[in-house]
């Protein structure tokens, strides 16, 4: 297994056309009881994998993403034994970083009305080419609808504005977990896929593991 780590990095950045030349580096911190998690340690390399794809601009907010999803992971793992409520966890923990990023990207959905006609009625629908919740009024005006329930909503507006360390104490996404999970997922891989055009290879084995 690699090792989780949090380094500092000084590079000297040469001309144009020049690579850089990495001058330094030291471990600030060592995420060590994610190492030994397999449930975590995988869901470091989905994130690991997203990121090497959606932060090509080296935005610093990325970086910062991560370590706070980081630091939620090492907080679940270290107050939680119980691995049905840990993987349960693990997957809000992983909706709510793919929403966020998603956020950082300038492409966050939009949670609070229809994305066609901006009523906040009859929110139905979700469009993942519009970016948001389509009414059944708006519904033919869209190509990939997919129908949601009050859940859904209420499950990605807890993920949406919600910081990641507070979301693994929150009771609330436990009781709606089952009934929105599914439906959250599609719509934030969907998400992720369309911004970057790229199937993440980790996912499939992160969902074998969290589903076992």
């Amino acid at each position: 297994m690699e090792s989780i780590s949090k380094l500092n990095i000084n590079i000297y950045e040469k001309k144009e056309n020049q690579l850089s030349i990495l001058k330094e580096s030291s471990i600030v911190k060592n995420y060590k009881i994610l190492e030994k998690s397999i449930y975590s340690s995988l869901a470091v390399f989905y994130i690991r994998e997203v990121l090497l794809y959606c932060a090509k601009d080296f935005d610093n907010r990325y970086f910062i993403l991560m370590e706070k999803t980081l630091d939620a992971l090492e907080s679940l793992e270290g107050n939680n034994n119980n691995n049905k409520i840990k993987k349960m966890y693990i997957n809000i923990l992983m909706r709510a970083f793919e929403m966020k990023t998603l956020h950082i990207a300038g492409i966050s959905p939009h949670l609070d009305k229809c994305t066609i006609c901006e009523k906040n009625n009859d929110l139905l629908y979700y469009s993942i080419l519009e970016g948001g919740l389509i009414c059944q009024k708006c519904r033919n005006l869209v190509k990939d609808s997919i129908n949601i329930t009050e859940y859904d909503i209420a499950f990605m507006r807890i993920i949406k504005h919600t910081s990641l360390i507070e979301i693994i104490k929150n009771e609330n996404l436990k009781q709606i977990y089952n009934e929105s999970l599914d439906n959250v997922k599609y719509i934030m891989n969907k998400s992720i896929f369309n911004h970057i055009n790229k199937t993440i290879k980790s996912q499939k084995v992160l969902e074998e593991i969290l589903l076992t």
